[in-house]
């Protein structure tokens, strides 16, 4: 019951924020409008392929959207002097108020995305008489959309406890784009993009949401690129969400120093 309360509270105070909104919804807006009219997505004649292909489009667009607004969540935790020791002081324990700090505002941020996404899903499914369209969307919001958002989230929060707040937001933008989208060939530095440490999660996508087999294994070989299968697209999630745990982690140990060494 705590952790429902803290996680209503967390998620009232971030649906107040303008920028949550005006981070996320044009994001996941141009998100369908590109899978409605790319070639990329429509040229496909399954429908289940052309779901998955749009996934790819919102995991790129959208998340990164929902880490550029969650950016400053650490930061001003530190900055609300009096605060930690305000919820410390209520019957809510530790893991019920981190849980609900982090699952409160990402939820908030990922639901107008959710909607949109299973919307569009739904009228391809009716256009073509399965469900499998659907069935498709919902995979790929749960196996790589969250993994996905709840990186950039600790990511970006993480830069925002150490960077002022514009410039973790400009890197978080430009290390998205190295990790999802940069092939190898035009990479300066080697890049992660297509392998199954990359938030894409090109990985499950290909292997349960039906995406195009480009996503996952993208231009090169090597351990880090494996054939793409259960096995590779579960790896491919759990190196997500350890690496995501390890961002919120040490972003936690960063505010904390810093709120004890400003005390």
């Amino acid at each position: 019951m705590v952790l429902l309360w803290t996680l209503r509270y967390e998620a009232l105070m971030a649906a107040r924020r303008r920028i949550v909104w005006g981070a996320v919804l044009p994001l996941a807006l141009l998100s369908l409008l590109l899978a409605a009219t790319s070639p990329v997505v429509t040229g496909s004649a399954d429908p289940a392929t052309r779901v998955g292909a749009a996934a790819v489009l919102v995991n790129s667009f959208c998340t990164l959207g929902v880490g550029l607004a969650l950016a400053d969540r650490l930061r001003r935790s530190l900055e609300s002097r009096g605060t930690a020791e305000l919820l410390a002081a209520t019957p809510a324990g530790p893991l019920a108020r981190t849980a609900g700090a982090l699952a409160g505002p990402l939820l908030t941020a990922l639901a107008p995305v959710a909607v949109l996404f299973l919307a569009y899903a739904a009228v391809v499914s009716a256009l073509a008489g399965s469900a499998t369209p659907l069935g498709s969307a919902a995979v790929s919001l749960l196996t790589a959309v969250l993994p996905a958002a709840l990186l950039a989230t600790a990511f970006a929060g993480l830069l925002g406890v150490l960077l002022p707040v514009a410039a973790a937001r400009a890197v978080t933008a430009l290390v998205w784009l190295w990790a999802c989208h940069f092939p190898p060939g035009f990479s300066p530095i080697p890049t992660v993009t297509g392998t199954v440490l990359s938030p894409l999660g090109g990985y499950p996508m290909v292997a349960w949401a039906h995406a195009p087999e480009v996503w996952a294994a993208r231009d090169g070989t090597g351990v880090l690129r494996p054939a793409v299968s259960d096995t590779t697209a579960l790896v491919n999630v759990a190196l997500v969400l350890a690496t995501a745990a390890a961002c919120y982690a040490l972003g936690r140990l960063v505010s904390r120093i810093s709120r004890h060494g400003a005390s």
